[in-house]
């Protein structure tokens, strides 16, 4: 349960625009306080080779100088900042993450379209009224566009490479809508419908919902500045009278925001693509969206209902992991890592007991390489709740179980913790025939260089195997910047 007036910042780092919101909850209701909006256009500056040009990365970074002030007024564990399809497709997107999060102070997870999807139904949701029923939310950002269908609960999300800065530099990229020889717009549409293709089910039997800022754009510009319920009939004469026109610059239409009207039309095609191929007469306008999505997310990760955890349970009924040798493993790694760390923080603790859960995943379709296949599962798989970077993290985690340790590899902000990997593997071994076995006079410490295990002489005596495998880890510790001392008590 959330406690009253704690407050969230969410931010999000989207392909058109920045985000900021700072909310409360009042009585377990969600309170808006403060929001911040910086037009960016970041997907403009993506070249062929997916490299983020340097003069829009530096006017993205200019902007983030503006949220700084709300941001270092929160706990860290209460801010979230999130990167969504440009920085996922970026190249050299480690230089600019770098700078930015110098100038928010806080870490920049990069989502999935997938991840996306959900945390944006999840703050759509936040504002819908009613009882249950079956929903279909369109959300058309600057890189991407999500479709989801669910009830409480997202159901099907799909995450699609479209959307109103990426279309607008594809089919308007010099401002022309029409011409003698070309109808760009109707490109544009036919584009869309493409990427739709085969997704008619999502809508079908829902009340359909759009949120963001190119659905809310074409709402006002339809009804005198409201956000009123979008109808068929309206948004395909709107479609007509912007395919007609010559240029973005002639576009005559009141209410349409100056900062919008650049993208206006490649988003106008999408949403009307998206009407006409999923047969929708119908669209609710939301206000809330992804950041909504993430303010409820952050508060259940502190107050009990951290989706992650969910995602990991699933995980292991869906491969059949066994649940016993995930606790023992868990259990002791927990145990090593509070000897060697006692003050490690709450995420990192999560980290190693979710690895632990997961560690035998690959069990499931191979004996010989389930390490290899484990870790390819966790780090590809569309895991609702998770950041990019932790999905690599635990990947790491469980490639490096056991055998040699093989570097991960470098990028910015993926730095590995050594202490998390080596009470894995520790606790691997000791439970290697899956038996529960206590850590009695077993003491892990850390050293200036290293590691020192110390184990009683009488528990290596009980354990010859395990004593061997101890052995070979002090080997395989050798050639780490951290070695393994191992030594009897």
């Amino acid at each position: 349960m959330v406690p009253d007036t704690e407050r969230y910042a969410a931010l999000d780092l989207g392909s058109n625009s920045f985000h900021l919101l700072l909310a409360e909850f009042r009585d377990q209701r969600m309170v808006r306080l403060h929001t911040d909006k910086a037009m960016v256009r970041l997907a403009e500056g993506l070249d062929e080779k997916r490299n983020l040009d340097t003069a829009v990365a530096e006017r993205a970074l200019d902007a983030l100088h503006r949220f700084r002030p709300v941001l270092a007024e929160l706990p860290a564990d209460h801010i979230r900042v999130v990167g969504t399809n440009t920085l996922r497709a970026a190249a050299n997107a480690d230089g600019f993450l770098e700078s930015a999060e110098s100038i928010l102070g806080a870490p920049i997870e990069i989502i999935s379209g997938i991840e996306e999807a959900r945390l944006i139904y999840s703050g759509v949701m936040a504002a819908a009224d009613g009882p249950p029923r079956l929903r279909c939310v369109v959300d058309i950002g600057g890189g991407s566009t999500e479709l989801v269908r669910g009830y409480e609960t997202p159901q099907q999300l799909q995450s699609l490479y479209m959307g109103c800065v990426s279309f607008s530099k594809r089919f308007f990229a010099d401002g022309i809508v029409s011409s003698n020889t070309v109808n760009h717009f109707n490109r544009a549409h036919r584009a869309a419908r493409a990427e739709l293709q085969e997704l008619q089910h999502l809508a079908e039997g829902a009340q359909v919902i759009g949120s963001s800022g190119t659905i809310k754009a074409v709402a006002r510009v339809l009804y005198g500045g409201e956000l009123a319920e979008i109808k068929r009939e309206d948004i395909d004469k709107l479609a007509a009278k912007v395919a007609d026109a010559k240029h973005i610059a002639d576009l005559d239409l009141p209410d349409l925001d100056s900062e919008r009207r650049p993208v206006f039309a490649a988003g106008l095609a999408i949403l009307h693509a998206t009407f006409c191929e999923l047969d929708i007469q119908t669209m609710q306008v939301s206000p809330y969206a992804i950041r909504e999505g993430i303010v409820h997310d952050l508060a259940g990760r502190l107050h009990g209902g951290d989706r992650r955890a969910d995602t990991v349970a699933a995980l292991m009924q869906l491969w059949q992991v066994g649940t016993a040798q995930a606790r023992r493993v868990g259990d002791t790694a927990l145990a090593l890592l509070h000897q060697l760390r006692p003050k490690t923080g709450s995420e990192e603790l999560q980290r190693l007991r979710w690895a632990a859960q997961l560690h035998e995943i690959g069990l499931a379709l191979s004996h010989s390489d389930f390490r290899k296949l484990g870790a390819y599962m966790i780090e590809h798989a569309d895991l609702a709740g998770f950041a990019k970077t932790e999905q690599e993290y635990l990947a790491y985690l469980l490639r490096n179980q056991r055998g040699r340790i093989k570097p991960p590899r470098e990028h910015y902000g993926f730095h590995p913790n050594p202490d998390l990997l080596l009470c894995l593997r520790l606790a691997c071994i000791i439970h290697r025939d899956r038996t529960d076995r206590g850590l009695d006079g077993i003491k892990l410490k850390a050293r200036d260089n290293g590691y020192r295990l110390r184990l009683p002489r009488e528990w290596l005596d009980q354990n010859p195997a395990i004593e061997d495998l101890l052995r070979q880890e002090e080997e395989y510790w050798q050639s780490q910047p951290q070695a393994l001392e191992i030594s009897e008590v």
